[in-house]
C-alpha cells in the first residue's frame, strides 16, 4: 500500500479530533446554558441537541453517497457500492426521524394508545419496539458495510465505535421511563442523547476519513490499478480492448522487424498494403514485374 499524502493524513487526523471534541463540548455547553435544568436542551425532542444530531446524520448520508459515486468511477463492484447507498438511505431516514420525531409520533398517536407491544419484551414501553427493529435492520446490513470499509482500517474502527455507541443508545432508549424516578429519568435520557450524538460523530468521522483517503492521488491510483487488474483477470475481453487513438502498439515500438511473421526476409521492404510479405511472394512479384518489362 503506497504511503498516504501528508496533507491527506493530517486532514484525516484533524477531522477525527474535531468531531470528538464536538461530541464532548456541545452537550456540555448545552447543559451549562440551561443549568440547573440541564436536560431541557438535550433530553427533550426538537431541541438544539436534536438539530446537531440531525446535521451529523445528514453529513453521514451525503458522504456515504459521494463515496458510492467515487466507487463507481473507480470501477468498484456492486458489493462494495451498494452498502454505501444503503448507509446513505439509512442515515437520511434517521435524520428525518430525529428532525420530525417520526417514531415518537407513531408511538404516541398509534401504538401506545392501543397498547401494541412485542410479547415477552415487558421492559419495553408500548410502541418503543420501533427503535429495536431499526437496530436489528442495522445489524443485518452491518457485515456488508464493514466489508466495504475494510480497505481503510481507521475508517473501519471508527465505524465500529459508532455501532457500539448506537447499540448502547438503543438499549438505553428501550428502557421504560415509567419504571424510573423523574430525576433518574432525566439523567438517563440526557446520557442517552449524548451517546447518540457520539455515535453520529463516529459515523461522520468514519465516512469522512474514508472519503479523504479516496482523494489521495497515490491511493486512488493504486485502487484503480488493482481494480483494472482484477477486471482483466476475470474478463478476458477487458484485456483485449483496442488501444486508444494516438497510442503506439507495443509491436510498433519494438521496431519493424518485430512485426514480421516467421519466414519473412528482413532485407525486403513492405508490400503495397504496408505489411511485410513472405519471401516467396516477394520473389514471385519481382519475377512478374521483370517479365512484363521484357
Amino acid at each position: 500500500m503506497p504511503a498516504m499524502n501528508p496533507v491527506i493524513a493530517r486532514a484525516r487526523t484533524r477531522l477525527v479530533v474535531a468531531l470528538a471534541a464536538l461530541a464532548v463540548l456541545a452537550p456540555a455547553a448545552l447543559a451549562a446554558a440551561q443549568y440547573p435544568r440541564y436536560w431541557e436542551w438535550i433530553a427533550l425532542e426538537l431541541t438544539p441537541m436534536t438539530w446537531l444530531q440531525t446535521v451529523l446524520l445528514v453529513l453521514s448520508a451525503a458522504t456515504s453517497a459521494v463515496i458510492a459515486v467515487i466507487g463507481k468511477v473507480h470501477g468498484w463492484s456492486r458489493a462494495l457500492r451498494i452498502p454505501h447507498w444503503l448507509l446513505a438511505a439509512g442515515f437520511a431516514y434517521l435524520a428525518l426521524d430525529d428532525r420530525f420525531a417520526i417514531h415518537e409520533r407513531i408511538r404516541d398517536r398509534i401504538l401506545a394508545p392501543r397498547d401494541i407491544s412485542i410479547p415477552g419484551l415487558s421492559f419495553l414501553a408500548p410502541g418503543d419496539f420501533q427503535v429495536l427493529l431499526m437496530g436489528i435492520a442495522g445489524l443485518i446490513v452491518l457485515p456488508f458495510v464493514l466489508r466495504a470499509l475494510r480497505r481503510d482500517r481507521l475508517a473501519l474502527w471508527l465505524f465500529v465505535l459508532g455501532v457500539v455507541c448506537s447499540v448502547t443508545s438503543i438499549g438505553m432508549d428501550a428502557i421504560d421511563p415509567a419504571t424510573m424516578p423523574v430525576d433518574v429519568e432525566r439523567l438517563e435520557q440526557t446520557l442517552e442523547e449524548c451517546v447518540e450524538l457520539l455515535a453520529a460523530a463516529f459515523y461522520v468521522a468514519a465516512l469522512g476519513v474514508r472519503l479523504l483517503g479516496l482523494l489521495d492521488p497515490a491511493t486512488s491510483t493504486a485502487t484503480s490499478s488493482a481494480t483494472s487488474t482484477q477486471m482483466a483477470a476475470q474478463t478476458p475481453e477487458y484485456a483485449a480492448v483496442p488501444a486508444a487513438a494516438g497510442t503506439v502498439p507495443a509491436a510498433a515500438e519494438a521496431g519493424p522487424d518485430s512485426r514480421m511473421p516467421t519466414g519473412h526476409d528482413p532485407r525486403r521492404g513492405p508490400g503495397e498494403d504496408g505489411v511485410y510479405a513472405p519471401q516467396a511472394e516477394r520473389t514471385e512479384e519481382l519475377l512478374t514485374t521483370r517479365a512484363g518489362r521484357l
